[in-house]
């Protein structure tokens, strides 16, 4: 199976979580990936973890921390499929991350030509 087949089937039945699962085994799987994910996959973890109601009131409280842990672990279990032991690992230290720090990606660069 690949992610085009894996994200399709999901997605009949969660669109969110499709599209979080898809950016994010991209980024995983990306041999020269950045040390953070993009804003773009970072937001596509938050807007899942929202749409399952795993962010509680809305802070960061240890409480809400884990319980978008523990909610996080369905985009891993999701990506079983396509993820070998070592890439599941790492999704899911990503995912914990981004659990605890809604802005956990990599800062956008802002070029000038610096006059």
């Amino acid at each position: 199976m690949n992610i085009e087949q894996l994200t399709d089937i999901i997605a009949r039945h969660d669109p969110l979580l499709a599209d979080a699962v898809g950016k994010m085994v991209g980024y995983i799987q990306d041999r020269w990936a950045a040390p953070y994910p993009s804003k773009e996959q970072t937001e596509a973890v938050n807007a899942y973890l929202r749409s399952v109601h795993a962010d509680g009131d809305g802070k960061m409280s240890e409480n809400n921390i884990a319980h978008r842990r523990i909610a996080t672990q369905k985009i891993t279990i999701s990506a079983i499929r396509v993820l070998d032991h070592d890439q599941l690992n790492r999704l899911q230290d990503v995912l914990n991350h981004i659990a605890a720090d809604r802005e956990y990606h990599m800062p956008e660069q802002g070029y000038s030509m610096g006059m």
